[in-house]
């Protein structure tokens, strides 16, 4: 019995002890985008840029996002969203969010995506748990 119950104390005791790991991607921001709709969201990749910090963002845009917005190309927002990646999740936190275009913004780890805010959030909220779901965080 008293075996038992040292094997029951270690057994607590380690799965107590296990932190969960932080969310983190090691995919670039393209891949993310095309990793959302994958996870039951519209993206479509539109312009991709890597930063000399080991930044990279991506442009995405979705029809049910673009009806709701004042048209534009695949550069603008208006039409989506961005993906940026970071190094890690300080880095992200510190982040710049696009001031010329009002968007949702919500990051998961090192990832950041800001979907426009002609978006409602209960929708955009959607693109929130698809980023969960690729980096892995939850």
């Amino acid at each position: 019995m008293r075996i038992l119950g040292l094997g029951l104390a270690a057994l607590v005791l380690t799965a107590c002890g296990s932190a969960p790991t932080p969310a983190h991607t090691d995919l670039d921001a393209a891949e993310v985008v095309r990793e959302l709709s994958a996870h039951g969201v519209e993206a479509n990749v539109g312009t991709v840029y890597q930063e000399s910090e080991g930044v990279s963002g991506a442009s995405f845009q979705a029809d049910a996002i673009a009806i709701n917005g004042p048209g534009g190309g695949p550069n603008d927002l208006t039409t989506g969203g961005l993906v940026q990646v970071f190094p890690d999740e300080a880095a992200a936190a510190r982040g710049d969010v696009p001031s010329d275009v009002p968007v949702h913004t919500y990051r998961v780890g090192n990832a950041v995506i800001h979907v426009y805010k002609g978006l409602p959030e209960k929708d955009a909220l959607r693109y929130r748990a698809a980023l969960e779901e690729v980096v892995g965080g939850a």
